[in-house]
């Protein structure tokens, strides 16, 4: 994975394994292996949906609840972004865009009903941009995240080392630490990339 972020121009990898922290001890050999930029985060299932955190350094095996999970990475200056939001419901994002308002615009009912819901309160930010997702799915969520006000995050979601960089995240300052990362999305410094259709 790292041999292939690097030959497609990335600075760095996020490794975001299902409800599994990696110990820093694994990160630090791999970053000084490939000198490379290697952080360390966590994919949680959580009663909401798939939550990208990166802070939390403990088991998150007992973690389901998406306000607990909050808590925690509020107690450790962590972040949560929420993966592929509606991977789950492709009916939902295709009768959004089936719905015609007057002026022939998909209907801003179902998007707005969409933005009421309690997990966008508790977010750093969603993942508008993902490697797996396509490109309603894409649309739809950006414009959730314009709707409650968050930015969004790109990333690969790569089960194989060929997916690896279609998706990504870009950072205004450069990112050296996990540390840097988590202060950049706490502040809005950054949005999703899609390279497979530029933007």
């Amino acid at each position: 994975m790292i041999i292939r972020a690097k030959s497609v121009g990335l600075d760095g990898v996020c490794l975001t394994d299902h409800d599994h922290t990696w110990g820093d001890g694994f990160i630090s050999r791999l970053r000084d292996k490939h000198d490379f930029l290697v952080i360390g985060g966590a994919e949680i299932s959580t009663d909401e949906g798939d939550i990208l955190v990166f802070g939390l350094h403990e088991s998150v095996r007992d973690i389901y609840d998406s306000n607990e999970l909050r808590e925690k990475l509020d107690d450790c200056g962590g972040v949560m972004i929420m993966a592929h939001p509606f991977r789950l419901d492709p009916g939902l994002v295709g009768s959004y865009f089936a719905a015609q308002g007057e002026n022939g615009q998909p209907s801003q009912e179902i998007l707005e009903k969409v933005g009421r819901r309690d997990v966008f309160s508790i977010l750093d930010a969603l993942e508008v941009c993902n490697g797996q997702s396509g490109r309603q799915e894409k649309a739809f969520t950006k414009l959730v995240a314009e709707q409650v006000s968050l930015r969004g995050t790109g990333g690969s979601d790569a089960h194989a080392t060929l997916g690896v960089g279609n998706c990504y995240t870009v950072f205004e300052e450069p990112v050296a630490n996990e540390r840097d990362l988590i202060d950049q999305i706490k502040s809005g410094s950054f949005y999703g990339f899609d390279d497979r259709w530029k933007d």
